[in-house]
């Protein structure tokens, strides 16, 4: 760390923008929100560009992400833990998520920086898919990139609309488990492991007379 304040300045400042933007977090906000002056602001940082532009990317964009293994196993349960986590970090962030995509035709620069925590995760998924479709357990002609793309959008897309369109989004603690079964299910993928699926009351040995 170059300084003991910087981390906390960061934060401070992730902080602000996400309730301001860009344009109304001001140096004077974010030195209050960190407790210190504004000159170690200009002292560490150089400008307030460079010292939101660290903040958005370090603490909401380049952010470290769940790891998927290199080969599937349990695919319900190695997606859902990923996804469920991914979902939690995009609640975390909603605000600043929701900042950045308003500055984009005032700040174009913003969308390099905020394309990195999607793309990272939609390699993962895709790379994962692509396992999934070699080892056979799905669909041969299933396209892995529509795959994660897919899974990444309802994620997105109920983080973002859930306090507009409540009613026509899964409870949020089912989610994950939600998206997660579906896209399964339409690469041809049992969404569910054997041994945990109930079998269905036709499927029973009978019990003799």
């Amino acid at each position: 760390m170059a300084h003991p304040t910087r981390t906390h300045i960061l934060d401070a400042a992730a902080k602000v923008f996400a309730e301001h933007g860009f344009r109304g977090a001001t140096t004077r906000l974010i030195a209050d929100a960190a407790k210190v002056n504004e000159v170690t602001l200009f002292r560490l940082f150089g400008s307030k560009d460079a010292l939101l532009g660290e903040a958005i990317r370090t603490r909401v964009y380049e952010r470290e992400r769940p790891m998927l293994p290199d080969e599937p196993g349990d695919a319900h349960a190695e997606l859902t833990a990923w996804v469920g986590a991914e979902y939690a970090n995009l609640v975390k962030h909603r605000s600043s998520i929701r900042q950045g995509m308003s500055e984009l035709a005032d700040r174009p620069d913003l969308s390099r920086c905020m394309a990195h925590g999607p793309k990272g995760s939609h390699a993962l998924l895709e790379k994962y898919f692509a396992r999934l479709i070699a080892q056979g357990r799905a669909i041969k002609d299933a396209n892995p990139v529509h795959a994660a793309t897919v899974l990444l959008g309802a994620l997105f897309a109920d983080v973002m609309g859930r306090d507009m369109m409540p009613e026509t989004l899964p409870p949020a603690k089912q989610a994950p488990v939600v998206y997660v079964d579906f896209v399964l299910r339409a690469l041809g993928h049992s969404a569910r492991p054997a041994s945990t699926r109930r079998r269905s009351p036709a499927a029973r040995p009978r019990r003799p007379a």
